[in-house]
């Protein structure tokens, strides 16, 4: 008799099923579904139970789109025309925030022994954690609703930008090809334009690609296409994938301005089924045995945590100009929540070699506890 022999399928086949299962139970304990699906990967992965390593056959290939889709969902997250209702006064007071956060990071994480890298990857906040919060409570519409999504935004914008520079002058210097990045945003606006003017001179033709009821679902193409050629073109003049993938989402949140059928779907695809993928996955490569190995990191969590508290909330207090100290501190203290994209920045670091797996882990651990705790 033949031994029974898994299923190249049978890890994409859990994987389905505990990111069915995870939001039903994330939803009754009241933690966001990232947050599970982060755990359930730690528990199934190398650290606990060994099930599965992450590296299995189709699964690291779709986790590692996961993250590029993820990245294109953040851009896509990013509202401007908020900028165009509430004024340039919130938009000078985020990007003022972001400015007085990056600055306290660079000095605290230098204290610490750490880079450019890790200080960015601090600055960072959770729009998919910010937004939902802002929206239960009622704030969405509110002057000061509106200015934490508004700093919440050029935070993740703002840090992709740099840690894009920030990586490309580490691994060439300062070269003819640093200048190649340019050729990334003259495609975005050149993009950007030309959508625009389609938009103006064809709009029912346009209006009719995404209808939810088309056949060919001939916007859910033009995304995915638009999104793989800023991806390749990154990849080309050797900018990270991420970068095209965010500028990918920023160009459709620019046309089109949210709300439309064509954002559902995509949202559908990438948190009904890859970016879960993408979490789980890092929660099966989440390595415990490094934090046990390296003590140093029991302490740095403790460390970290404080630190992305106080880069989110001294900034914060800029906010007395226009609201309350209660407020103000509210607000820093849910601008403080960490969650796709530092865990993201990890992973992109990681891999550069930029850090390693305990303080790769260790940011996983902030990603959760701030995620649980801020909102």
């Amino acid at each position: 008799m033949k031994p029974m022999v898994m299923s190249p399928f049978f890890p994409l086949f859990a994987i389905a099923v505990f990111a069915f299962l995870i939001p039903l139970l994330s939803d009754r304990i009241g933690v966001p579904a990232v947050v599970g699906e982060l755990i359930c990967g730690i528990l199934i992965g190398r650290s606990v139970l060994g099930i599965f390593t992450g590296d299995e056959e189709g699964i690291a290939f779709l986790a590692k789109f996961g993250l590029i889709f993820l990245m294109f969902l953040v851009g896509l997250q990013i509202d401007f025309s908020q900028v165009e209702v509430h004024g340039a006064k919130s938009f000078i007071l985020g990007t003022s925030i972001y400015l007085l956060t990056l600055a306290i990071s660079i000095f605290l994480m230098r204290q610490l022994g750490y880079g450019l890298y890790m200080a960015l990857a601090l600055s960072t906040s959770a729009v998919g954690v910010v937004t939902p919060t802002i929206r239960e409570q009622g704030m969405i519409k509110r002057d000061l609703g509106q200015t934490i999504l508004i700093s919440a935004f050029i935070a993740d914008f703002t840090t992709v930008l740099l840690l894009t520079v920030h990586t490309i002058h580490l691994e060439k210097g300062v070269t003819w090809e640093t200048f190649l990045i340019a050729l990334v945003f003259i495609l975005f606006f050149v993009v950007y334009y030309a959508g625009k003017l389609a938009i103006w001179h064809y709009p029912e033709r346009l209006s009719k690609w995404f209808k939810s009821d088309h056949p060919s679902e001939i916007g859910v193409r033009a995304s995915f296409a638009l999104l793989l050629v800023f991806v390749v073109l990154a990849e080309i003049v050797g900018v990270e994938a991420i970068l095209g993938a965010f500028l990918a989402g920023v160009i459709l949140s620019l046309l089109f301005r949210g709300g439309t059928v064509l954002e559902q779907k995509l949202y559908g695809i990438g948190y009904g089924f890859l970016v879960p993928i993408f979490f789980i996955n890092v929660g099966m490569q989440f390595d415990l045995a490094a934090l046990r190995k390296e003590g140093v990191y029991l302490v740095l969590i403790p460390t970290l945590l404080l630190i992305a508290f106080v880069v989110k909330l001294v900034p914060s207090l800029l906010l007395i100009v226009r609201h309350s100290l209660r407020d103000s501190i509210s607000a820093g203290v849910l601008l403080s929540s960490r969650l796709s994209l530092i865990i993201a920045v990890a992973a992109v670091g990681l891999e550069l070699e930029l850090i390693d797996t305990a303080m790769e882990s260790a940011i996983i651990v902030l990603a959760i506890l701030t995620s649980i705790g801020c909102p």
